[in-house]
């Protein structure tokens, strides 16, 4: 079976599968073999959506996947939940996706492959049910505090940000994720909870995923402005697909400073220097929400040195070049 047959295929449970609370992340295509939509009856009809194991390198979700089973395998939840649980067999083999599979969190918009199929059938059931909530959650592969993104700035959306982390992230591209999708018709976070393996970050998921749970309905007013630092994110930044790529290494096509992943979230200043470069005009490039080449407006190159043409905040920076390649170095954001 190829990794494009194992993705197309939505099994629907209506329960936690057995032994479920008994594994761990690299066993779940064992009880888990295709993408699943588990739903759990609770005391409230409209239930919270939970999405789980999009990026198969990422294990917070399926520890709180595993919570819930442990938790409600006899006793209802306060709220009925659904629950997409993704890229099983990414996860198996402990990788963001396998070859020939798409990146499972971009594939929520426009598209007619198996894969949009299959999260069209998700999102058209949360739609049906009146999804009370929506929660994604996932880990960066960089250093990065806690934090909840959200694609529409109303109250409902800030709350479940402020709920999760006192620092939160607007943004609108790429369009292709699932909560943007969710956002089109039930309040959506994303939540980063760190790396993989962090057990705050476990905890506060889980925290989140209760704490919305138990909720009667969410405040018609915005939460204060203290309690969620919000920033809008501005483009992401992507290198030169035929460079080398280095932290460490002065002879890398593209050196990068060693110590760029520690700055996530300051506030940088412009003239911060951030790499090296061979051919320093295609090193490095930041691409706009819609797609329009903004490198110009926030790098400037002397001689071979790259540095921050004006200020800017980093997030997401990660050293991991598998995660730069098929994605991003990381995202520029401003405060809103």
């Amino acid at each position: 079976m190829t990794a494009r047959d194992a993705a197309i295929r939505l099994d629907r449970l209506d329960q936690f599968p057995a032994g479920l609370a008994d594994i761990g992340p690299r066993e779940i295509a064992t009880l888990v073999p295709n993408p699943a939509l588990i739903t759990i009856p609770g005391e409230r009809e409209d239930p919270l959506f939970v999405s789980t194991v999009l990026h198969g390198n990422e294990t917070t979700s399926f520890y709180v996947l595993r919570e819930l089973a442990r938790k409600y395998r006899a006793t209802p939840p306060p709220r009925s939940l659904m629950i997409f649980v993704g890229n099983v067999r990414a996860m198996a083999a402990d990788v963001r996706y396998l070859p020939g599979q798409p990146d499972f969190n971009r594939i929520w918009a426009d598209g007619d492959s198996p894969f949009h199929r299959l999260v069209h059938e998700v999102a058209d059931a949360a739609r049906e049910r009146d999804a009370f909530a929506s929660i994604d959650i996932h880990n960066n592969t960089g250093t990065n505090p806690h934090y909840g993104c959200v694609n529409a700035l109303r109250p409902a959306d800030l709350h479940l940000a402020a709920a999760f982390a006192p620092v939160g992230v607007f943004y609108k591209n790429p369009s292709t994720t699932q909560s943007i999708a969710f956002s089109q018709f039930c309040p959506a976070v994303t939540i980063e909870c760190g790396q993989s393996g962090d057990r705050a970050g476990i905890a506060k998921a889980l925290g989140l995923v209760e704490h919305v749970a138990a909720l009667d309905h969410f405040p018609d007013h915005a939460p204060p402005k203290e309690a969620v630092r919000l920033y809008q994110t501005i483009g992401s930044v992507m290198v030169d697909p035929a460079a080398s790529i280095s932290f460490d290494d002065t002879e890398a096509d593209l050196a990068l400073r060693p110590d760029l992943e520690a700055m996530n979230f300051s506030d940088l200043e412009a003239g911060t220097y951030w790499a090296t470069a061979r051919e320093p005009a295609r090193a490095l490039r930041v691409v706009g929400e819609h797609g329009d080449d903004l490198t110009d407006r926030f790098f400037v190159a002397d001689g071979a040195r790259i540095s921050l043409k004006r200020a800017a905040t980093p997030a997401m920076i990660t050293s991991d070049e598998s995660v730069i390649r098929q994605d991003c170095l990381g995202y520029l954001m401003a405060p809103l």
